[in-house]
């Protein structure tokens, strides 16, 4: 048994003790544990493992809070290019129903890979900002100037889906470094 499993024991130890120079030890010997399997002297503190249930849930409703903010930024930004696609489609002067499936399309894009990340975050995030700063780099070289209206909403969304980013990947190699340590 390795030193990360008898910690998951040795840390809701009523018996632990903690080292300045090793970190949790067994408080009955003043040593690293030598158990394998389940120790012998295990006394189960309750209120530790309290602890530990409500930081995990902190961590996890916080993790959520933030893959939500790229989620709905990607959501938010397809209902958008959905309402200005029927408002091209059908109220513009010389109003042509191409540039409206197109906005249509877009769209769905964006909609698509907002439920998408409820599924696979990292990945779907990635590609919608991806694709929301190829899409505007797009219409900036149609129409430079649309590379500055909606500045604020575009600085939004960006740092929206970049810290969404940050925290799916996080999740993603916690997630497989937990496969591989249930492997061993």
């Amino acid at each position: 048994m390795n030193r990360e499993a008898q910690l998951k024991f040795c840390g809701v130890c009523k018996n632990r003790t903690f080292n300045p120079k090793h970190g949790t030890i067994c408080g009955l010997t003043n040593e690293l544990p030598t158990f394998s399997g389940m120790c012998k002297d295990y006394l189960e503190d309750e209120r530790e493992i309290r602890l530990q249930t409500l930081s995990k849930e902190k961590e996890i409703s916080e993790t959520k809070k933030t893959l939500n903010k790229g989620r709905y930024a990607l959501i938010v930004i397809g209902g958008l290019y959905l309402l200005i696609g029927v408002f091209e489609a059908f109220f513009m002067i010389g109003n042509q129903l191409i540039f409206g499936l197109l906005d249509w399309g877009i769209g769905a894009v964006f909609i698509g890979l907002g439920i998408w990340s409820f599924y696979k975050p990292f990945v779907a995030l990635l590609s919608g900002l991806i694709f929301y700063i190829a899409l505007n780099l797009l219409f900036a070289l149609i129409e430079p100037m649309t590379l500055f209206s909606g500045l604020i909403l575009k600085f939004i969304v960006i740092s929206y889906l970049i810290y969404s980013i940050k925290v799916a990947q996080n999740e993603q190699s916690r997630a497989q470094s937990n496969d591989i340590l249930d492997q061993l």
